[in-house]
């Protein structure tokens, strides 16, 4: 993790700790969904399980933790990866929420450190959710050639409609970049449905798209989870911000 994400998480843990703060469970979500490429000859699927909690300081402030593990198979190498994030989140109002999040993925002993910054807004059937950020890989020594880390851009918008207090419309777009000539991106449109007030089924669809050097080549993917929201009727402020959540479907 860099410098200025360990200092980060020291400002954030000092704040927690400070007598000062009244902090209280306000709500989280527990997450089981499976993702797959449609091309079966791609060899690409996998298994998510995600948790998020969201801890308030404050009125204003809050902090929101994810944790989330990936059994999966890309291109036909099976694998799996853990996620840690964790979110310091400022609640301007009832509807606007701004975060700075952080954490690492780990797969099969690499690791890669994220982090960036984070908006919503809750309206009474429409939300919308933005971010920006950076993924650092770890790439090491490569046939002597000492590369150190790689620095991926990121960014993406997420937008949910409420058709009925049952049924939500959503649809997202994921950037995920290393300059103008290496890029990727998922665009991906979905519903939710609410079985109960806590318990909810999703579906989604959509498509991968990565380009180097002038060349494009895009996939469709098709996703089903299932979701438990605890607390705050919206769950955890904000979604987790993995690698795999951009771009593997989740």
């Amino acid at each position: 993790m860099n410098k200025l994400n360990k200092a980060a998480l020291f400002v954030v843990m000092a704040t927690a700790a400070s007598p000062g703060m009244a902090q209280s469970l306000t709500g989280g979500e527990i997450s089981l969904g499976y993702s797959a490429l449609t091309d079966e000859d791609l060899e690409t699927s996998g298994t998510q399980l995600g948790i998020s909690a969201e801890i308030a300081l404050s009125r204003e402030f809050a902090l929101q933790g994810d944790v989330s593990y990936l059994d999966g198979e890309v291109i036909g190498f099976d694998g799996d990866e853990t996620s840690l994030g964790l979110h310091a989140i400022y609640h301007a109002n009832e509807q606007a929420s701004f975060g700075y999040f952080f954490g690492q993925d780990r797969s099969e002993g690499e690791k890669s450190d994220f982090y960036g910054v984070e908006g919503g807004y809750e309206g009474d059937n429409f939300n919308l959710e933005g971010y920006f950020g950076v993924s650092q890989i770890e790439i090491g020594t490569v046939e002597g050639l000492d590369i150190g880390e790689l620095d991926l851009n990121r960014f993406g918008v997420l937008a949910t409609y409420d058709l009925t207090p049952a049924f939500t419309l959503m649809g997202r777009y994921d950037d995920v970049a290393f300059s103008d000539l290496v890029s990727a991106n998922r665009v991906g449109f979905g519903v939710n449905y609410a079985l109960t007030s806590q318990f909810g089924v999703s579906a989604e669809v959509g498509k991968l798209t990565g380009e180097v050097v002038g060349f494009s080549e895009d996939e469709t993917y098709a996703n089903v989870s299932a979701s438990y929201t605890f607390g705050a009727e919206r769950g955890a402020t904000f979604e987790s911000r993995g690698l795999s959540d951009a771009l593997l479907g989740f």
